[in-house]
C-alpha cells in the first residue's frame, strides 16, 4: 500500500513556529524586520522614479517627463524701504518686475521724488493697478491692455466677467502707457536745445522793469541761429508773432501737454503741421522781449504750467 504524501504549506510552517520556543518565535520577527527593511531599498520600477535607466536617445519619453510645473497665479506682496542711492530702475530689477509695476502699485506722480525711509509696496509679479469704469469687463480690459483675461480673472478671484463700477484690480503682465511712464519718471521731454540755462522756472527781477516777476519757463542762452528741436512728437497748434515772446511756436502733445518755443528768429513749420521728436522747428533769435539770443521753453499740463525741468530728460 503506498504512502499516503503530505503538502507542507506556509500554515503549517507559521502554526510550527508558534507553537515553538521563545527564541524560535523571536528568531523569525527579526528575520521579518530585515527583509521588509530590506525592501525598501529596490528600486522603484516605476519609469518616473528610476530615470537613472532612461536612454538619453528617447526624446520622446524624455520630453515628456520633463513637465515643468504648472506657473503660481496667486498675488502676494512685500514691503520694501527705499535705501539713498535708490532708484525705481534698481529697485524693479532686485524684485523681477517691471518700472511700471512699483510706478503703479505705489501711485508715485514723481520718481525723483523718491527718498530714503520711504515705504513700498512690491508685489510678486509684474503688472499695474486698474480701477475699473462703467460697464467695463474682464475681455475689454484684457484687449486694452493686450494682456490675458484668464490670468486677470485667476489673480483678482472673479466670477464673472462684469466687473463692478471704481473695483480695483491688478492687471498680470500689463504696462502704464510710455507717455505715462515718461512724465513719472521725469524724461517725458527731449531739451529743444542745449545751451547755459540764463533763466529759471521762478519768481526773479524783470530785465526790463527791475520789479519781481514770475518767469514761466526756462531761458536757454545759445547762440543766434542754433537750430530748435520739438522736445516731442505731437501738432503745431501755433505759429507767429507777438510783442513778448517774438516769433514762436506752440506744440499740442497727447495727453494733456502743451510746450512753446518763443524769441526765435526763424519758423520752419506751419500750424496744423505734424512734427517728430527732435525735428527742427526754427531758429533761435531775439526777438520780442528779450535781452539777447536764447530760447524760451515753457510746459503746460492740462492748461496748466509745469516746470520743464522736472519733465526733461
Amino acid at each position: 500500500m503506498a504512502k499516503k504524501r503530505y503538502r507542507i504549506t506556509r500554515n503549517d510552517i507559521l502554526l510550527a513556529i508558534a507553537r515553538g520556543s521563545p527564541i524560535l518565535r523571536t528568531m523569525f520577527i527579526a528575520l521579518c524586520l530585515v527583509t521588509l527593511v530590506g525592501s525598501s531599498f529596490i528600486p522603484d520600477q516605476n519609469v518616473n522614479v528610476a530615470l537613472g535607466s532612461i536612454d538619453s536617445g528617447d526624446k520622446t519619453l524624455t520630453e515628456n517627463l520633463a513637465i515643468s510645473e504648472p506657473e503660481d497665479k496667486s498675488l502676494s506682496y512685500s514691503v520694501y524701504e527705499v535705501k539713498k542711492g535708490d532708484t525705481i530702475s534698481d529697485i524693479a530689477d532686485s524684485f523681477d518686475i517691471s518700472v511700471d509695476t512699483v510706478l503703479s502699485m505705489n501711485e508715485i506722480q514723481s520718481a525723483r521724488s523718491l527718498k530714503p525711509g520711504q515705504l513700498l509696496k512690491i508685489p510678486n509679479i509684474a503688472g499695474i493697478v486698474y480701477t475699473a469704469k462703467a460697464g467695463d469687463t474682464v475681455k475689454a480690459i484684457a484687449d486694452k491692455y493686450e494682456v490675458s483675461a484668464t490670468r486677470i480673472t485667476e489673480v483678482n478671484e472673479l466670477k464673472s466677467d462684469r466687473i463692478a463700477y471704481s473695483r480695483t484690480l491688478f492687471l498680470p503682465d500689463a504696462k502704464l502707457p510710455s507717455a505715462t511712464v515718461g512724465e513719472i519718471s521725469g524724461d517725458l521731454f527731449r531739451w529743444p536745445v542745449r545751451g547755459v540755462i540764463t533763466s529759471w522756472f521762478s519768481w526773479r527781477r524783470d530785465p526790463f522793469t527791475g520789479k519781481n516777476s514770475f518767469h514761466n519757463g526756462l531761458d536757454i542762452g545759445v547762440p543766434l541761429g542754433t537750430p530748435i528741436g520739438a522736445a516731442r512728437e505731437g501738432q503745431v497748434s501755433e505759429a507767429g508773432y507777438s510783442p513778448i515772446m517774438g516769433k514762436y511756436v506752440q506744440v499740442t502733445h497727447s495727453g494733456g501737454w502743451k510746450t512753446l518755443y518763443a524769441h526765435m528768429s526763424s519758423i520752419s513749420v506751419h500750424e496744423g503741421e505734424y512734427v517728430a521728436q527732435g525735428e527742427r522747428l526754427g531758429l533761435s533769435g531775439n526777438t520780442g522781449y528779450s535781452t539777447g539770443p536764447h530760447v524760451h521753453f515753457s510746459v503746460y499740463k492740462n492748461g496748466k504750467l509745469i516746470n520743464p525741468a522736472n519733465v526733461l530728460q
